[in-house]
């Protein structure tokens, strides 16, 4: 079992047992980044979107939360998401005190099909707080945004040219007018796995990206990089928690 895995095996024994913290391994600036996948029982699916929900709601009134965004995937109902940034180690312990992250945990021992998944990330082109990109108001009521994650397995020997394509393609994406987020992350634990975050403004947007020449260089870098076809990894989710924090 690789060391991400089972680290996020032995995270999830400890939360559902009830204890209070994990620790995790931080940024060079103390802050936790985190990808938290849930596999949900169907018949349980509404009951625990609710706790998620109540979760996300209470998590941004939290002073340590830098963003906490909820999504569900757009082609599997039962499967949720929580992308979470901390300003460092002690934030995310009080977190775990929280009655709506109790609920969650206590939920997840009878409403998950699988184990939940923990990823601990590292941002290799991290943005100050001031520089992340916020919808306002009208962009959240009537919000068109395309959101989408991929989580990536780059084959043995290839990390340092999959890095360097996907920081050049920060560079030039992050300008679009289309684009509000575009984040690259390297997981913890695991030198093969890589995570893509992405939220576009329509579709077109993102569309627009796609017809870029610096993309197009991505895709044709992830033929001879990527472990199995980048299609496969690339799941577009819905936002159920918009925030303009």
């Amino acid at each position: 079992m690789k060391t991400t895995k089972r680290f996020a095996f032995v995270l999830t024994i400890l939360l559902a047992a009830g204890f209070g913290h994990a620790t995790a391994a931080s940024s060079d600036d103390g802050s936790l980044v985190m990808l938290v996948t849930f596999k949900v029982k169907p018949e349980q699916r509404e009951a625990f979107k609710a706790v998620l929900q109540k979760d996300a709601e209470g998590t941004r009134t939290e002073s340590g939360n830098t963003t906490f965004e909820f999504y569900q995937a757009k082609d599997d109902a039962n499967t949720f998401f929580l992308f979470e940034r901390w300003t460092n180690q002690a934030a995310l312990d009080l977190h775990f005190t929280q009655a709506y992250v109790k609920n969650v945990l206590e939920l997840s021992k009878t409403a998950l099909a699988k184990p939940m998944e923990i990823l601990y990330l590292n941002d290799l082109a991290p943005l100050a707080v001031k520089d992340f990109k916020r919808p306002n108001g009208a962009e959240k009521s009537a919000d068109k945004g395309v959101d989408l994650v991929v989580i990536f397995k780059v084959k043995d020997g290839m990390q340092e040219r999959f890095t360097k394509q996907f920081l050049n393609s920060v560079k030039y994406s992050r300008p679009e007018a289309g684009n509000i987020a575009f984040h690259i992350h390297a997981v913890k634990g695991d030198p093969n796995a890589f995570v893509l975050y992405e939220r576009w403004k329509s579709q077109q947007a993102l569309d627009d990206h796609f017809a870029q020449s610096y993309t197009k260089e991505l895709f044709e870098m992830f033929k001879s990089a990527l472990a199995k076809p980048v299609e496969e990894s690339l799941i577009f989710i819905n936002n159920l928690a918009l925030s303009a924090r």
